[in-house]
């Protein structure tokens, strides 16, 4: 058992290392444990110029697909082709999503599959860190290439390296859980690295992971403060459970109720704008709240008029 445990903790680290994707057949080193190290950093450094004519066909698709009434899927998808065959990451990260949801068909003779696979390769050429996630989830899920839980760590990894705050997440959540699911023992519990992971994405603006941030102040370090302020950064990020975390704990539960309790003051005021924060984000994935200090700071600052309005929706944002 000890040389099982050994050896999948081994398996493990050399995955989840900061070192290159690996090749079948290659020979790891034994002292990956030394490169689990990480440096926080964001994907715009890694990201090239963006050509104008591509960023055009881009920003007509977008239009598109943002549009109220019935979408064109055909049309959106032959404007994203085309930024595609330009190098517009953006573009490509979208159509390889539409292609694995079923919403664009792909070229003739060809699976989605297998169009979406061939553009995250593209991608992973262009060394865009949204790519190499994006094979971590197909590696992870099976997605037109063979299952293969433990190269999809790899490619986390790597996205993660490249400042993708999806990646982070993904690794982060794996380094900062002592157990595993059925009440396994986390071989590569790094508690410390996963924070630095997850603080990292959630500065990166991913909101989920300041929403697992603040799970775990709350829930392992008992340290509320540092939970409320991730819960702050997660609604301000636009997450749904960060919001309603405030919620419910600005209605001031007790002690013992550890899953809403923050130590805060009972604020009915404040219990209402998160709640209203909630239903936006509800409704619309993709609002986020730069305005939020705006709207419903942390305490001790005082709350300030609210006409109830967003400042992401303004100007056509």
């Amino acid at each position: 058992m000890f040389f099982v445990e050994k050896y999948l903790m081994l398996s493990a680290i050399i995955f989840l290392t900061g070192c290159d994707i690996p090749s079948r057949g290659m020979v790891f080193p034994q002292d990956k444990e030394n490169n689990l190290q990480f440096n926080c950093t964001g994907e715009n450094v890694y990201l090239p110029a963006l050509d104008p004519q591509a960023d055009n066909w881009f920003k007509q698709a977008r239009v598109l697909e943002k549009a109220k009434r019935p979408k064109d899927y055909a049309a959106i998808g032959a404007l994203y082709r085309q930024a595609v065959d330009q190098g517009h990451y953006k573009a490509m990260r979208n159509l390889q999503n539409l292609l694995s949801q079923g919403l664009v068909k792909p070229l003739p003779g060809k699976r989605p599959s297998e169009e979406a696979l061939e553009i995250v390769e593209k991608m992973i050429k262009m060394n865009i860190p949204s790519g190499y996630y994006a094979m971590g989830y197909y590696l992870e899920n099976g997605y037109g290439v063979e299952p293969d839980k433990m190269a999809s760590l790899a490619y986390y990894r790597k996205a993660a390296d490249l400042g993708n705050p999806e990646g982070q997440y993904v690794i982060g959540r794996i380094f900062l859980s002592k157990n595993l699911g059925n009440d396994q023992k986390n071989l590569v519990y790094r508690p410390e690295i996963g924070k630095a992971m997850l603080i990292c994405s959630a500065n990166n603006g991913y909101g989920p992971a300041a929403y697992e941030l603040a799970n775990h102040y709350k829930l392992i370090d008992k340290n509320y403060k540092m939970a409320t302020y991730y819960y702050q950064l997660g609604v301000r990020n636009g997450d749904y459970y960060s919001a309603l975390n405030l919620q419910n704990s600005f209605q001031s539960p007790p002690p013992t109720d550890m899953i809403h309790y923050l130590n805060v003051t009972r604020d009915d005021e404040r219990v209402h704008r998160y709640l209203l924060i909630k239903h936006e984000i509800g409704k619309n994935s993709s609002a986020r709240f730069p305005d939020l200090d705006k709207i419903v700071p942390l305490p001790p600052a005082p709350l300030p008029k609210w006409d109830g309005s967003f400042e992401y929706k303004k100007g056509g944002k």
